[in-house]
């Protein structure tokens, strides 16, 4: 009989587990859905002006016209210069071409000069679940699990070698499945451009840094217009709340998932950090050779 309870009690708790997780992941999740506002088609100059009015705007390089909606994106002519290029300061220039034709749907960045087109739902689906397991995404899950391991923190797994592969494993879930429920889910939900549009040397370094690092709670609409970044917020509970089944107990109660949760917003500011200096960095280093004038 006591063994017959044992294994029932086995048998239970996987699932005790998943309803815990299910009903994190909704609890977590209402709120942002709740906030959702449904997509509006605006001139190109209504955007511009509404974004020249923040002094750190979320789309400092490049600024589309057009149709905003996700039906008419797929429409628009990906290799015709925008003419609606704004820097933050409000001047008008003209710019460096088009965006690559090669894979453009895989591209998450969006470098200083070039055109950016709105953004269909499929380009952010395959954008999103190329992006989540990227080579840079793997550096990202190589660096958090590192970390972990030193510090002997959440996932408690312990300190050996073994621990490390689980915390490497598990970093690699959490990473997926926040790219792939932000970019990919919830950023066609909420009609919000998934990508980063990287500031440039034209800029204070400090401004750079506080630009790049606030993308994790700041974003753009498909419309061009600033707003709290439902859809990465909203990723990354998800993915917090989905680490119950698999994460080891102790790691599980819902201060734990929160504290997860605010880990992970703070590893998307410093993605974007690195995103917005990489560049940069590599050329310093002459790895990479600095771009022709045109």
């Amino acid at each position: 009989m006591s063994l017959i309870r044992k294994q029932n009690v086995f048998h239970a708790k996987p699932t005790h587990r998943t309803l815990r997780a299910a009903l994190t992941l909704v609890i977590a999740v209402g709120p942002f859905a709740a906030a959702q506002t449904p997509l509006t088609s605006k001139p190109a100059a209504d955007v511009i002006a509404a974004n020249l009015h923040f002094d750190l705007p979320d789309s400092p390089g490049t600024l589309f016209t057009g149709s905003s909606s996700s039906g008419d994106a797929n429409s628009a002519d990906p290799d015709s210069p925008d003419p609606s290029y704004a820097d933050p300061n409000g001047a008008q220039t003209t710019p460096t071409g088009p965006r690559p034709k090669a894979a453009a749907h895989l591209k998450m960045i969006v470098n200083p000069g070039e055109v950016a087109q709105p953004m269909p739902v499929r380009d952010k689906v395959l954008g999103g679940l190329a992006s989540s397991v990227s080579l840079f995404s793997a550096t990202g899950w190589l660096a958090a699990a590192g970390w972990e391991q030193l510090l002997n923190s959440s996932p408690n797994y312990g300190t050996d070698s073994g621990a490390f592969g689980q915390r490497l494993g598990a970093a690699a879930i959490r990473g997926v499945s926040e790219g792939v429920f932000s970019n990919s889910l919830f950023a066609p939900l909420f009609h919000e451009d998934p990508r980063y549009y990287v500031m440039g040397k034209g800029h204070p370094f400090f401004k750079r840094l506080v630009y790049a690092g606030t993308r994790a709670i700041i974003t753009r609409t498909d419309s061009g217009h600033t707003r709290p970044n439902f859809s990465l917020l909203a990723g990354n509970a998800a993915g917090s709340a989905l680490t119950i089944p698999y994460y080891p107990a102790q790691n599980t109660s819902f201060k734990e998932v929160a504290e997860t949760f605010g880990g992970s917003i703070g590893g998307s500011a410093l993605g974007f950090v690195v995103d917005e200096f990489i560049v940069d960095a590599l050329i310093d280093l002459h790895i990479r050779k600095k771009p022709q004038q045109p």
